[in-house]
């Protein structure tokens, strides 16, 4: 158990580009079809781990390592996921300041953006399907939908503080849902 949720992280942390959350549908696909979690508990999962401090894939491999196998499955699934960045940025350091100017890398990344956001929106997506929110009108889905709004609008408007978003939230929450 514990070398799989090694070698899955390791190719998860391996092959994923575009961050933490372009990362989330993949680490998803494995808890799932590996069955360490159903969707529900993956979704209340990638919820703690994008308001737990630090990066968000990686408090998902910690997450779902430990729901797995306990403190040796977050070890291992952490390992896992950090092996694979520390091998690349060594490489990547090495010669890409050299090459970061040569029109083939920069037509590479101009056709990796889009991807990335398309997986990132993708992950909001499943979150939302997975999140029970109904989308018949109650009080509950018109208060969602008020905090998503409040939220967007205080980051894109007002340049507030993600955590303070994060904390506004929690209270309005418990003021609401309470």
């Amino acid at each position: 158990m514990l070398m799989n949720l090694f070698w899955t992280f390791f190719k998860i942390g391996f092959m994923s580009f575009g961050g933490g959350y372009a990362m989330l549908p993949v680490i998803g696909q494995a808890a799932l079809t590996n069955g360490w979690m159903d969707a529900q508990e993956y979704s209340e999962a990638i919820a703690i781990a994008g308001m737990a401090p630090g990066p968000v894939a990686m408090n998902a491999a910690v997450y779902v390592g430990y729901s797995t196998a306990g403190w040796p499955g977050s070890i291992f699934a952490s390992l896992g996921m950090i092996l694979p960045s520390a091998i690349i940025i060594f490489l990547v350091a090495t010669c890409f300041y050299r090459m970061y100017d040569n029109h083939w890398v920069q037509a590479t990344l101009g056709g990796m953006k889009p991807a990335v956001i398309a997986l990132i929106a993708y992950a909001a997506y499943t979150m939302t399907i997975n999140s029970n929110i109904k989308l018949a009108a109650s009080v509950g889905t018109f208060a969602s939908v008020a905090i998503f709004v409040a939220a967007l609008v205080a980051m894109i408007k007002f340049r507030v503080h993600p955590l303070a978003i994060i904390l506004g939230s929690g209270i309005v929450g418990i003021w609401i849902y309470a």
